[in-house]
């Protein structure tokens, strides 16, 4: 028998900790390989995170608040054979490091090294005789922020301070769900400087429809996502990429669809190859309560951005990473029986012209119709 650990996974190329929202297993489980063992909230979404492997629930090092760095131990398994992760996060007390807070002088906290010195202006926190417990993640924003440690009261009852503790105590006007938004938009401000690779422009039509959309999100979505699908698979250059100099056709479709909750704006990818029709409403339903699987988080080839709900005639989004085109909706007007909806499309001038886009706005408003007609 070997102990192996479940650690907080890396899910998504930008994420560094995670925060434990709910643990859904306790000493002596017996579980099972893909099991869902806790939930995790990442900037603006909570994520499950599913066992590697199967076995007997040792220990539960985390519990909900706590906030882990990628790699850290979250629980410790009775396994059969050999520990399948031993060596890939460093030793076992390297892997530990990161989820146990360090008791350090408040001097090593707030003195920054040359190359991460605070402005001149922020004064040098004090440096009391006792120690504080805070995250790695802590320490540092406490070093580049010039905050002093032991002026910040934890919220966990750990007495751990973490970055939360950080954000609030900077500014304690910022609300839990506020200081959340914020990481989100430094995160996105990342994502978006991808589009200044891509060479892209938009294309914008009325298109008449037959009726009004629905107004049920996940059914409306559902429509617009068929005949979008369709419009992409009678235009194949709008699914492929250009990569080193060449033309390579995606294996796959993968519609990042822009979903409304309560913490802000949040896009899951939806693959629409198959049936997709069946699993997209229950990716959409979950994602509105901030909940998205590791497999919607990435890899989106296009996306659908439907503010048609808004009084916007028209949206021009961009194209982030390995997005090759985008269909945006803007205000939907009725007069009498005549229904026209503001559509635009974005494309990546590489791999499509001007004349394509016309023709594919054409086929999207072809296909609308017909998916609106049943």
């Amino acid at each position: 028998m070997a102990s192996t650990a479940i650690v907080m996974p890396k899910m998504s190329m930008t994420m560094t900790e995670g925060e434990v929202v709910e643990i859904l297993i306790a000493v002596g489980d017996e579980i099972t390989s893909g099991q869902l063992v806790a939930v995790v909230g990442t900037d603006k979404t909570d994520m499950e995170v599913e066992s590697d492997h199967a076995g007997k629930v040792l220990e539960v090092l985390a519990k909900p608040g706590d906030v882990l760095e990628v790699g850290a131990p979250m629980f410790m398994l009775e396994t059969k054979g050999e520990d399948l992760l031993a060596g890939l996060f460093g030793s076992a007390a390297e892997a530990a490091e990161p989820a146990v807070a360090e008791a350090i002088p408040v001097a090593a906290a707030s003195q920054a090294p040359v190359e991460e010195a605070v402005s001149s202006q922020a004064p040098t926190p004090p440096e009391p005789p006792k120690s504080i417990l805070a995250m790695p993640g802590a320490r540092k924003l406490a070093r580049d922020q010039g905050i002093d440690l032991a002026t910040v009261q934890a919220a966990s009852p750990s007495g751990v301070i973490k970055q939360s503790d950080l954000t609030e105590s900077s500014n304690p006007a910022l609300a839990a769900d506020h200081s959340r938004e914020l990481k989100a938009r430094a995160l996105i401000a990342k994502v978006v400087a991808t589009a200044l690779e891509i060479p892209q422009f938009s294309l914008s039509k009325k298109v008449s429809v037959s009726k009004p959309l629905p107004k049920d999100f996940v059914t409306r979505a559902g429509l617009l996502l068929q005949a979008w699908q369709k419009t992409i698979a009678a235009s194949p250059k709008l699914n492929t990429r250009f990569v080193d100099g060449s033309f390579v056709a995606n294996a796959e479709v993968r519609a990042a669809y822009l979903v409304e909750t309560s913490l802000g704006f949040v896009s899951p990818v939806i693959s629409l190859n198959g049936d997709f029709a069946a699993s997209a409403p229950g990716i959409l339903a979950a994602a509105s309560t901030n909940k998205i699987s590791l497999e919607n988080l990435s890899g989106a080839t296009t996306s659908v951005t439907d503010l048609s709900k808004f009084d916007v005639l028209q949206a021009n989004t961009l194209l982030f990473g390995s997005q090759t085109s985008g269909l945006n909706l803007g205000k939907a007007s009725e007069q009498g029986q005549a229904v026209t909806i503001d559509v635009t499309i974005v494309l990546d001038h590489r791999i499509a012209d001007p004349g394509d886009g016309a023709r594919a706005l054409g086929l999207f408003e072809k296909f609308l119709n017909e998916v609106l007609d049943g």
